[in-house]
């Protein structure tokens, strides 16, 4: 699999050393997230974690891959969700900081 088929352009073919480690650090992440995957099932099957808990280590994978089916291009979708999972982060502030200013009322 070339960098090409994986929406990178061809912009790094004078850079045979850089592609190789954009793949290593790919193929990483992908066995550490089926690893997780693997692991919290079992987890989740001996009663050791809830599955909200893994379930929500995966939502910025599923909003990544939502993103790229929708938008077509790797590097607008890795922006995106990044700037989503800010987004939604700050929400969470904005509701648990107003949830407990409520409640010490």
């Amino acid at each position: 699999m070339s960098l090409f088929a994986l929406g990178l352009g061809d912009g790094f073919s004078a850079h045979p050393w850089i592609a190789t480690g954009l793949m290593v650090a790919v193929l990483l992440l992908l066995v550490g997230n089926l690893a997780i995957l693997v692991f919290g099932s079992m987890n989740i099957a001996k009663g050791k974690h809830k599955i909200e808990q893994v379930v929500s280590f995966f939502v910025p994978v599923l909003i990544f891959l939502i993103l790229w089916g929708v938008v077509g291009d790797l590097q607008i979708a890795a922006i995106s969700t990044f700037l989503v999972m800010i987004v939604l982060m700050l929400l969470g502030i904005v509701i648990s900081g107003s949830r407990s200013l409520f409640t010490k009322i």
